[in-house]
């Protein structure tokens, strides 16, 4: 049920998808096997993000012995392949069948950032502090904001990759390897561009707590 889950709310949406389509579909003639074995919709689509969340974090936290082990442990371009580039090789794997950047997209605006494990997010939390200390030139409030939104971007454009592939419309780019090199140059743009807007700068609230700071919504 867990992978049908993710298919089909990665097809259709959150709202378009019941749970009496995921039991059928899922081979299940009991039409409450999604609240018998997960408790509700959302205890569902936790099960998504924590299966998916538990390969990736693995991914991330050798990545990061990896650029440790390099003396690139504080390289923005290095961070950012760490917290990126699990998600693009979990899509790389299975290019004909992963609808996971699409899943994220639907969830995301709706659901919290965080699963009830703090181990399943420590290389994530770890890889975002590292990034906002290498963006120094923003204040650490700005650097944040501007990582959720780099990530978001990111993982939209695999959703858009994937919408496109499956209707095998090739009218920009249908090289997936060609994509994620634009994707990775582009955030990496973002996280150095300055800020256009000098009271942004100047705000009092354009700092934010250690804790906070590790929150942003990337899976």
């Amino acid at each position: 049920m867990i992978e049908i889950a993710e298919k089909l709310i990665g097809e259709r949406g959150l709202d378009n998808v019941s749970m009496r389509d995921v039991a059928s579909l899922a081979g299940q003639r009991n039409n409450s096997a999604v609240q018998y074995h997960f408790g509700s919709r959302d205890g569902l689509i936790i099960e998504v993000l924590r299966r998916r969340l538990s390969e990736i974090v693995i991914d991330r936290q050798q990545r990061l012995a990896e650029i440790d082990e390099a003396g690139l442990g504080t390289d923005l371009p290095s961070l950012v392949h760490v917290l990126l580039g699990p998600i693009v090789d979990l899509v790389r794997r299975r290019p004909e069948a992963t609808h996971y950047a699409r899943f994220l997209q639907r969830v995301g605006p709706v659901m919290a950032p965080g699963v009830p494990e703090t181990d399943l997010r420590t290389a994530t939390d770890d890889a975002v502090v590292r990034l906002i200390d290498a963006m120094s030139h923003l204040p650490r409030r700005v650097a944040f904001e501007r990582i959720d939104l780099a990530t978001q971007m990111f993982t939209g454009a695999l959703a858009v990759f994937e919408d496109r592939r499956d209707v095998r419309n090739t009218v920009v780019n249908a090289d997936f390897e060609k994509v994620v090199a634009h994707l990775y140059d582009m955030v990496e743009a973002a996280l150095r561009a300055g800020i256009s807007s000098p009271s942004e700068s100047a705000s009092p609230s354009s700092e934010v707590d250690g804790d906070a700071e590790t929150r942003a919504d990337v899976r």
